[in-house]
């Protein structure tokens, strides 16, 4: 009896790679080192090769990832588990939307952008778009949704329990966060209680895919609010106290929305940059400590954290000044 030879395995380089998947080298690079999405094998002249199973994994991660889904969430999972994924996500694109989904959204960068593209983001409508929590809670007093977005910083369990909350204010019985930085512990946590997460910078058509993702998806049981969980002293203070501001939360929102005359595209990115840094900021400052040798290290992180964005405020007020930016 004669053996059928096996299928032959090819091998493609970082380039091609790129060009099959829609990925660029540099984000290939980044999965490959930082998730581990997959391993490379390297040629006899030193460069990296992928396999058929790799450029079908990158593809299907690829989707997932356009789709909202976090990188650092399923780089592990295997090609089947992906595939499984992929055929839900066509589950719900396939399912009948309704004509319109109720949002409300708190945050200081995308309520601004929401507004700016209502007409672009279909069925989803905009009910409220608040950068203040207070006007936020009582506007969910008079008001329904089907899902609340929620944009913060930084993710924990107080961030989880607060959108909850909001959710019971308004009838929703789905949210989104969106997140600047957070543990993988609390991400998990987000997402057992119904909640899709997304890890910022974020466009519109990712903000647009996770609130058609948090409307069609299965609800896991039934939603609880929770009250925020008071975090323990860390036992320890700051050297010092943190530099002085420039601009709050909302300022730096209206600088990174705001259209500059120069070409380049500066104040947004700078604005940006603050955001981040303000973001990572305020995680190093609750980041759980293992004993004092770790307090001290994230003491060290949140002070250099506090400098480096008071250095960059100083650069974007000169740029808005000169620009004459309204901020």
């Amino acid at each position: 009896m004669v053996k059928k030879a096996n299928k032959e395995e090819h091998s493609y380089g970082i380039g091609a790679v790129a060009k099959v998947t829609g990925l660029t080298d540099h984000t290939i690079r980044v999965w490959e080192r930082r998730y581990g999405a997959v391993v490379a094998r390297r040629a006899p002249n030193g460069r990296r090769v992928y396999s058929d199973a790799d450029v079908e994994k990158l593809g299907v991660l690829k989707r997932l990832t356009d789709a909202g889904f976090s990188i650092g969430q399923i780089a592990s999972s295997s090609v089947d588990q992906l595939r499984d994924q992929c055929q839900s996500l066509s589950d719900i694109s396939s399912a009948s939307l309704p004509e319109q989904i109720d949002i409300a959204v708190l945050g200081d960068y995308l309520p601004a952008q929401l507004l700016a593209h209502d007409r672009d983001i279909a069925p989803i409508n905009v009910r409220v778009a608040e950068s203040n929590r207070d006007r936020f809670a009582a506007d969910l007093r008079c008001q329904t949704a089907d899902v609340v977005i929620l944009e913060s910083p930084i993710l924990g369990p107080d961030q989880s329990a607060q959108l909850l909350n909001y959710m019971t204010e308004c009838g929703a019985k789905r949210g989104v966060i969106i997140y600047g930085f957070g543990s993988s512990r609390d991400v998990e946590r987000a997402r057992k209680s119904n909640i899709v997460v997304l890890r910022a910078p974020v466009d519109i058509e990712e903000v647009h895919a996770a609130v058609v993702r948090a409307y069609t998806q299965p609800l896991d049981g039934k939603l609880q609010p929770k009250k925020p969980e008071v975090a323990e002293s860390p036992g320890w203070s700051f050297a010092g106290a943190s530099t002085t501001r420039v601009f709050n939360q909302q300022q730096i929102a209206r600088l990174a929305n705001t259209s500059s005359t120069i070409e380049c595209e500066c104040p947004k990115h700078l604005a940006q940059l603050v955001g981040d840094l303000s973001a990572f900021e305020m995680y190093s400052a609750n980041c759980a400590n293992r004993d004092d040798d770790d307090a001290a290290l994230h003491r060290y992180l949140h002070q250099t954290t506090a400098q480096a964005r008071a250095l960059v405020e100083v650069a974007l007020k000169k740029v808005a000044d000169a620009e004459g930016l309204t901020y």
